[in-house]
């Protein structure tokens, strides 16, 4: 096996994450638009968004045919969508429009910015960049903000206090992101985990706890949270709860790029990184197969990876009125957006995805 991630065509970036080096950076636009700090060469948002150099990926040979197997017999998938939405007149939209988002989509936010000015869009479009949690609060509690694009769906306690504010979120499914297992580049004796040594190795104190043959030293825990999506999908996943968040030498950061950084120097490490954020960043990991399989299109789209975050966009239904610039703006995210995840990293919709996605946003704004 050469590749712990499968290199699919119509997914560019997350095929090339491993075994080739990777330019990577925010985009740069016409005008400020991140609430992130500002680009400076002692930013430390900044500094590791470079190039991932090369590595070459071990695998444990029992779980090697499973993966093989599996990503020999995976479907082909379509992701040519057969519902058009109307086009919009973005010449006509001069407002100053707000989107908050995870930090997961900023990339995704920043580039569909460019392509809302090369269509003529003249306002400001200013992207607040936190984690999903407070994205989801923010907008819910600020009427300001026109959309909001987060990796998990919003829970119904979190539906039912943004409507108690007044909003009426509408939530559009627009893409997906596996979520990594990486270790350090000196860690050659992790090659492939299953669910329950998953588990494990996010409880115990050291890797020799968890497998006889690994190491008697300190697992050295890194993930964003501890009110992350990541710590709900994993909590979910593993039935880990209480035990995932108390678990010694566990550090969690608010944001990716001071964990990408802090893996770094400690070579008996461990971090879930999506997938869009790997790619950004000048680190060398090794990426881990999760019971054999690893993360591609066709092993997310059959539900055989584990481990996928779900990217939504939402909208104030209140917002959606012909005459609205949100109304226009969503618009054209939904038109576009299967090309600009495929630029950043993300994985699209596939074409009966898509289709669902555009159909429930013709049925809201028909109704408006």
């Amino acid at each position: 096996m050469t590749s712990d991630i499968v290199a699919k065509q119509g997914w560019q970036y997350l095929g090339q994450l491993i075994g080739i080096t990777l330019l990577a950076g925010c985009a740069q636009i016409a005008s400020p638009v991140a609430s992130q700090p500002e680009e400076n060469p002692n930013n430390p948002y900044n500094q590791f968004r470079q190039a991932v150099n090369q590595v070459e990926p071990l695998l444990d040979p029992g779980l090697e045919s499973l993966t093989a197997n599996l990503q020999e017999n995976s479907p082909t998938l379509e992701r040519q969508t057969t519902v058009v939405l109307p086009q919009v007149k973005l010449l006509d939209v001069n407002e100053n429009l707000t989107v908050t988002t995870a930090s997961t989509l900023q990339d995704f936010n920043e580039q569909m910015y460019q392509r809302l000015i090369q269509s003529g869009y003249s306002g400001v479009f200013d992207i607040n960049v936190t984690r999903a949690g407070a994205a989801i609060q923010q907008f819910c509690q600020d009427q300001s903000v026109n959309l909001l694009s987060v990796n998990r769906a919003m829970t119904p306690a979190e539906i039912q206090g943004c409507q108690g504010k007044g909003r009426q979120p509408l939530g559009l499914a627009i893409g997906k992101d596996p979520l990594l297992l990486v270790v350090n580049k000196q860690n050659d004796f992790v090659k492939g985990v299953t669910l329950e040594k998953l588990k494990a190795i996010l409880t115990s104190r050291t890797w020799s706890q968890v497998d006889p043959s690994w190491p008697n030293v300190p697992i050295q825990r890194a993930m964003i949270g501890p009110n992350s999506s990541t710590v709900a999908l994993l909590s979910q996943k593993l039935s880990a709860g209480a035990a995932l968040l108390q678990a010694p030498g566990t550090t969690f950061y608010t944001y990716p790029e001071p964990l990408v950084q802090g893996l770094s120097t400690m070579p008996n490490a461990m971090a879930f990184i999506n997938a869009s954020i790997y790619e950004r960043f000048t680190q060398t990991f090794r990426v881990i197969p999760i019971n054999g399989i690893s993360a591609s299109v066709d092993t997310v789209e059959s539900n055989a990876y584990p481990l996928v975050q779900s990217l939504f966009l939402y909208v104030d239904q209140k917002q959606l009125a012909p005459d609205m610039p949100t109304k226009a703006v969503a618009n054209f995210y939904l038109t576009e957006m299967s090309e600009v995840m495929n630029e950043v990293g993300l994985l699209p919709l596939n074409q009966a995805q898509l289709d669902q996605t555009k159909n429930q946003w013709l049925k809201a704004t028909t109704n408006n």
